[in-house]
């Protein structure tokens, strides 16, 4: 498929209240998937502080909700297309599906954890730290917008990660500015609660349950809205 075939304007608003719709009704299913694949392990990891095995444990908790993302984008993108999974579908298919989705997600990952290295080498204070803060800011956010649906692509089209890429720059095409005002209003979301958490939270009791609560709901965030943008995007099945 080429170019911008089989996409369509990407309608922000209707994107805002398809995600809503759409925690309603696989509330259930995105909920479970969650607590097993992103509270558990952030529970288990936070327990666990220090040492080889505090880093292997956060490597595999990051494993874990790039899981989820994949997991639920396919649920996600099924309702959309009007096929309704129960939770037991929703999870089941959605592992079943996920192997490509979790492939493009790890390099997406890799390609953060990358930027944020190069970051710490910028000479804070200096130009040239500056124009590095700067340019490393811009790339990120083109590649929020242009790569937002990758993950629901690469599940749904059972696409390797070069070949995903390509697609999803085919389909933001034209929706670029669409995009990345969509990702700025989740971020603007999910602002407040995070100054919450920041504030509140401490090493336990109450302030564990609430980091962990956060991060359920950012994740399912990640996980669901670049599946309906995808949705959006894709105007044929």
């Amino acid at each position: 498929m080429s170019g911008t075939e089989g996409t369509q304007p990407l309608d922000v608003a209707l994107a805002i209240r398809r995600t809503c719709r759409v925690f309603a009704s696989d509330f259930a299913g995105v909920v479970l998937a969650g607590l097993a694949l992103v509270t558990l392990p952030g529970l288990v990891s936070h327990g666990i502080a220090g040492g080889d095995s505090g880093t292997l444990l956060i490597t595999l908790r990051s494993v874990c909700a790039l899981l989820y993302v994949a997991l639920v984008s396919w649920g996600v993108v099924a309702r959309l297309r009007g096929r309704a999974l129960p939770p037991r579908l929703f999870l089941r298919e959605g592992l079943v599906r996920a192997t490509p989705g979790l492939r493009v997600a790890l390099l997406a990952g890799a390609a953060v954890v990358f930027g944020l290295i190069i970051q710490l080498f910028a000479q804070h204070g200096t130009l040239a730290g500056w124009l590095l803060d700067v340019s490393l800011l811009a790339l990120g956010l083109w590649a929020i917008a242009a790569m937002m649906p990758l993950v629901p692509v690469a599940v749904v089209e059972r696409l390797g990660p070069i070949a995903a890429m390509r697609r999803a720059l085919a389909l933001t095409e034209g929706n670029r500015n669409r995009t990345l005002a969509l990702a700025l209003l989740v971020g603007l979301t999910l602002a407040p609660s995070a100054a919450l958490v920041a504030g509140v939270a401490g090493p336990g009791g109450g302030g564990l349950l609430l980091r962990s609560l956060f991060e359920l709901l950012a994740w399912s965030l990640v996980a669901t809205v670049p599946a309906v943008v995808y949705a959006g995007l894709k105007a044929t099945p």
